[in-house]
């Protein structure tokens, strides 16, 4: 399956970005896994020192036991980078997530009213973070991007786009005329105004 099989575009939108959490977080689920691991082990030792029984039959226990408590987290963590992909188009953003059941969120970038960072110390050393998309209306529905490279980049893109699609990104070059010309339309059209309040 391509990265994008799931998502459905009209012909003429166009994707800007693309990504998912990074690799090395399936290293934070081994280190869950790890630390699982041994604490099942020991108190696995304890009970079966506690109830004197073999070494041999303990080891066929406790070992099971200790594989399956390794391996949940890091499977449960491999998946979820796996099967979590986002989206940038030209028009909005896409989050998609889950095996069996899956979850496709989209954000108009036209409601997006900020959008924002956060590089915990790890996350500063090693170079992630979370980038947060928050919307207008829907009572503050907001969007995050979990362990995200470089997110910087990332939200400067998104906000980029968003400003974009909103409007709010015409330079002031853009328009003609200087502020001082504009101030004096403005103060023609307000006396033309009250002239007509008058009448």
């Amino acid at each position: 399956m391509s990265r994008t099989d799931w998502l459905s575009l009209d012909s003429d939108e166009e994707i800007r970005w693309q990504g998912q959490p990074r690799q090395r977080v399936v290293l934070q689920g081994v280190a869950l896994g790890l630390i699982a691991a041994l604490v099942v082990s020991a108190l696995g030792w304890l009970v079966v020192a506690a109830a004197a029984l073999s070494t041999a039959f303990s080891l066929a226990v406790v070992t099971p036991i200790a594989l399956v408590a390794f391996a949940v987290p890091t499977a449960a963590m491999w998946l979820w980078r796996r099967t979590t992909h986002y989206v940038l188009t030209e028009t909005a953003l896409y989050h998609r997530t889950g095996v069996l059941s899956v979850t496709v969120t989209e954000l108009s970038l036209r409601k997006v009213q900020n959008t924002s960072y956060a590089q915990g110390v790890l996350g500063k050393l090693f170079g992630h973070g979370t980038v947060t998309v928050d919307t207008a209306g829907s009572e503050g529905a907001e969007l995050k991007l979990v362990a995200m490279d470089d997110p910087a980049t990332v939200q400067q893109r998104i906000a980029e786009r968003a400003k974009r699609v909103r409007g709010d990104d015409a330079d002031a070059a853009d328009v003609p005329g200087s502020i001082e010309q504009w101030r004096a339309v403005l103060s023609e059209v307000r006396g033309v105004r009250a002239a007509l309040a008058r009448e």
